[in-house]
């Protein structure tokens, strides 16, 4: 009785990471970490955790998004200690006598005091993306806005010319929407066709 060869098991490639998360999963992965430092500070009075635990998650989601989607994930993280920040104000000021005085004090207050855990946070993300291939992202982007660009090959404002045939809209059509007859070249006057 033969036996059948058994197939080797094939290793992943070193290159690749074993996670790897879309701009948006990156994303989730930042404010989940925020948040959890807010929670935590809130409950044991650390006030160094949202901002500690902001750029643990922005190195994680750096670290794990997808070369792809790393310019989605290089502008967000401000905006994600904001909205945390935001939330955690709008939490502690309920109760308040003036809520939106209270929020507003509180969000001014967190954002101040996080300003190095913040700058930190986004310039490690964008140092991680860099190599990782954030470069060819943003070309990428370049090219597609140029290629979708709705005024290529018009006449620019600095009097460049054109050909009157790029423009779509026609000046010459009657509000009846027909177009004036057009004069018949000397070579196709009728009077001539007719009197040979």
């Amino acid at each position: 009785m033969r036996r059948r060869p058994t197939a080797t098991p094939v290793e992943p490639s070193r290159t690749r990471s074993a996670v790897a998360l879309t701009g948006r999963g990156g994303a989730v992965v930042v404010f989940v970490c925020t948040l959890l430092g807010a929670v935590i500070g809130g409950l044991f009075g650390l006030r160094e955790a949202q901002g500690l635990l902001f750029v643990v998650g922005c190195l994680l989601a750096a670290l794990a998004t997808r070369r792809t989607d790393l310019l989605t994930l290089v502008v967000t993280p401000p905006l994600l200690f904001f909205l945390v920040s935001l939330l955690s104000a709008v939490t502690g000021s309920i109760g308040e006598k003036s809520f939106l005085l209270s929020t507003v004090v509180t969000v001014a207050a967190k954002l101040t005091s996080s300003v190095p855990w913040l700058f930190l946070g986004a310039v490690l993300v964008v140092l991680i993306a860099v190599p990782r291939g954030l470069p060819a992202n943003l070309r990428e982007l370049r090219a597609r806005v140029a290629a979708d660009n709705p005024f290529r090959g018009r006449t620019s404002l600095r009097g460049r010319k054109s050909n009157e045939d790029d423009d779509p809209v026609r000046w010459d059509e009657s509000p009846g929407g027909r177009l004036p007859a057009a004069k018949a070249s000397p070579a196709e006057d009728p009077e001539d066709t007719a009197g040979e």
